[in-house]
């Protein structure tokens, strides 16, 4: 990328990001969220030689710094006062099956540069996701979008939902508090996914991701009605949101099988007592 191509990159995205904050009135008809999530692999040769260089007090544990992405998901969802539900993208799903690291990257960032005045969902974002991303884009000479570039963890344009849902509480991980809500999470247990990402079976790994994407998007939407960000009926969004899974997503068996007819039960269970618009 010359200089000039860097810098009117740069421009646009900044342009971008002063018209989202220049629009805040436009924000009472709608809001957007991106959910994401992220699986690994371990950077073994590159530990290994710090270890060697490093010796006897080199860190022995594979700490995030040799983490590469390995599966990337996300999914847009905007919520329109006056619609019935949000209106939903995705989710995208990229894996190390057919995509390096820095595609894998760039294409997520380009996903939220598309989307300026959207708040990024994570579960445990900040203390792992994000740090991997700002090392990746500073690695792959990459520009991140501006929810990244906030250095502060308590940024009003990111949510991470594993802070938020326990503040003062000991955090716990996202399967054992899906498990606690009844909500489908993990189709494999979380410390095999290191195991098959080495072992490069990325049909299991993109369901991974893709199911971590699911919970923590039900999740957003409990914490954001019981928050009074929103107003909606949480089965009606739940099922929607199954609908476009498995619409961008078919081959997925977590979705045929478990993620939406859990959704359509939740919903024909349902008793609808209020309108769903977006909250003032």
């Amino acid at each position: 990328m010359s200089n000039q191509d860097y810098l009117q990159q740069q421009l646009a995205r900044e342009a971008n990001l002063f018209a989202a904050r220049g629009s805040a009135g436009n924000q009472g008809r709608t809001r957007t969220y991106i959910v994401a999530d992220f699986e690994y692999g371990y950077d073994r040769d590159r530990h290994n030689g710090y270890g060697v260089a490093e010796g006897k007090d080199a860190e022995e544990k594979i700490r995030w710094p040799f983490h590469r992405v390995a599966a990337a998901s996300w999914c847009v969802m905007r919520f329109k006062r006056g619609s019935d539900t949000p209106e939903i993208q995705g989710p995208v799903v990229l894996s190390s099956n057919d995509h390096s690291e820095k595609e894998m990257v760039s294409a997520f960032f380009d996903a939220v540069d598309q989307e300026p005045g959207a708040v990024l969902v994570t579960w445990g974002g900040e203390h792992k996701d994000l740090a991997v991303l700002r090392r990746t884009a500073g690695e792959f000479d990459l520009i991140m979008p501006g929810q990244l570039r906030e250095l502060s963890p308590v940024s009003e344009r990111r949510i991470d939902l594993c802070d938020a849902v326990s503040i003062r509480a000991e955090s716990v991980h996202l399967p054992e508090y899906a498990a606690a809500c009844s909500i489908p999470a993990k189709p494999s247990p979380s410390k095999t996914i290191g195991e098959l990402v080495e072992k490069g079976m990325w049909g299991d790994v993109e369901e991974q991701v893709l199911a971590d994407v699911m919970a923590t998007a039900i999740i957003m939407l409990r914490h954001l009605k019981s928050h009074g960000l929103i107003r909606c009926a949480i089965p009606a969004c739940s099922l929607a949101l199954a609908n476009a899974a498995t619409g961008a997503n078919p081959d997925s068996e977590f979705l045929r099988r478990t993620f939406k007819p859990w959704a359509q039960l939740k919903d024909s269970t349902a008793n609808y007592t209020c309108p769903i618009y977006r909250a003032a």
